[in-house]
């Protein structure tokens, strides 16, 4: 099997304290060599998972643009309404359709995981449990990209990601933890999570997604330090 810890493309990102070799996902396609992660062996009884290769409940994804903020995923493709500022389709990461890819076209629009009843995650917060995504990027963003917990409009903790995903290598899964104090720190009301993973930007990205959930042991070398 081979490692991507060492690579060059990695090394400058190792440096600068954006992601830790750790983080890379080392499992290879025999047809492809292109990493893959197989996350449901991480994971742990504990852990809530938010979406792991399914789209039911109690998490239910959407996406949304400015015509419509909250149009359900159905089917293989779905397209934000009457545009095409965001797209999401199911694709092949370890097993078949078990991720999805999420592709801007210009204009804002999101992405985001939410059910009917909001979430208390206080106590998780205050104990350093993380939010913890297996993503991959298969085009860097042109403008800010924001990971968002949702309380409510307009109450929402937000996290600039742009510079990690612009500086991860393309097309090579990995996975990111991020504390739920980061959010809390940044303005999210914990009592009151309705989306625990919002994706937002307002041009062209395209970002796949394997693996959200919400746990209190991420792997250490995956945690991002708050920006």
């Amino acid at each position: 099997m081979k490692s991507y810890k060492s690579t060059i493309l990695l090394a400058g990102l190792i440096l600068a304290g954006l992601i830790s070799s750790g983080a890379v996902a080392q499992e290879t396609s025999a047809e492809t060599d292109a990493p893959k992660a197989d996350t449901r062996e991480q994971a742990k009884t504990s852990d809530e998972i938010v979406f792991n290769g399914d789209n039911g409940k109690p998490w239910r994804l959407y996406l949304g643009s400015m015509n419509n903020w909250m149009v359900p995923i159905n089917g293989p493709e779905t397209t934000s309404y009457k545009s095409n500022v965001v797209k999401v389709r199911w694709i092949d990461n370890v097993a078949e359709l078990d991720a999805i890819q999420a592709e801007w076209n210009g204009g804002l629009g999101q992405i985001y995981w939410q059910q009917g009843n909001p979430r208390d995650y206080r106590e998780l917060s205050a104990k350093g449990a993380a939010l913890s995504i297996v993503l991959r990027v298969d085009e860097k963003p042109k403008k800010t990209v924001d990971l968002k917990m949702d309380c409510g409009y307009p109450c929402a903790g937000s996290l600039n990601m742009t510079r990690l995903l612009k500086a991860v290598p393309e097309n090579q899964w990995f996975r990111i933890s991020l504390k739920l104090s980061c959010f809390e720190e940044s303005g999210a009301n914990m009592a009151n999570i309705l989306a625990p993973l919002v994706v937002a930007t307002k041009d062209n990205f395209t970002l796949s997604i394997s693996d959200v959930r919400i746990t209190m042991n991420p792997p250490p070398e995956s945690v991002v330090a708050c920006n």
